[in-house]
């Protein structure tokens, strides 16, 4: 029997990999579905990473298109923004990358999901009923969740076994999509400390243009 993670490479899906493959003595095949956010040569990056942390195997799957086509069009077609103003850029995505994960793990022959999401957001829901539905018979595992381990002892525990991950990585989760990127760290946490501009991945200051 085999796992098959959904894997962005970023902390929580790399902590993920040697974490399923000690605790269930199974193989992981790692899946990485491209809903805007790989820029050139990210894809084979991801794979090198994915082997260094150890997966039997990995899967880039270009879902852009599909992305648009079956969500996005419909929601700029609407107009349609939470509370006016937030593009809804994610929640399509868990769906088009849990749709195209279930297809993988049919692939496979593998007998359970797995996806890093945590307990702290909405991508947790986004993914288990997701998975869920396209998947009944296959078991859904969300390490980080089940856990409850921070960035910090997630980032430990790939130190303590040679795979440390970089500082920045730790300490924020970053989405980057078709629609839009998202922001998720320590400041996102609270309402009285603002992200510092070096938290953001694709904008210059003000003060520094």
């Amino acid at each position: 029997m085999a796992i098959v993670l959904a894997f962005s490479g970023g902390l929580d899906t790399s902590f993920c990999v040697p974490y399923l493959i000690e605790t269930y003595g199974e193989p992981v095949h790692t899946v990485t579905v491209n809903t805007g956010g790989l820029a050139d040569g990210e894809a084979d990056a991801l794979a090198a990473k994915s082997r260094r942390l150890g997966a039997a195997s990995h899967l880039t799957i270009d879902a852009r298109r599909d992305l648009f086509d079956d969500h996005l069009s419909y929601l700029i077609k609407g107009n349609v923004l939470r509370g006016g103003v937030y593009p809804l850029c994610v929640g399509p995505e868990r769906v088009v990358q849990a749709r195209k994960v279930v297809e993988a793990a049919r692939q496979l022959g593998a007998r359970a999901v797995a996806h890093g999401s945590t307990g702290a957001g909405n991508d947790q829901v986004r993914f288990d009923v997701a998975l869920r539905m396209l998947a009944s018979d296959l078991d859904v595992l969300a390490p980080i969740r089940e856990l409850g381990y921070s960035r910090e002892q997630s980032s430990a525990y790939l130190a303590e076994r040679g795979l440390p991950v970089p500082q920045k990585t730790t300490t924020y989760s970053i989405n980057k999509g078709l629609w839009g990127t998202t922001i998720g760290g320590k400041e996102t946490h609270t309402t009285d400390t603002p992200l510092p501009d070096e938290a953001y991945p694709d904008t210059v200051p003000p003060a520094a243009s």
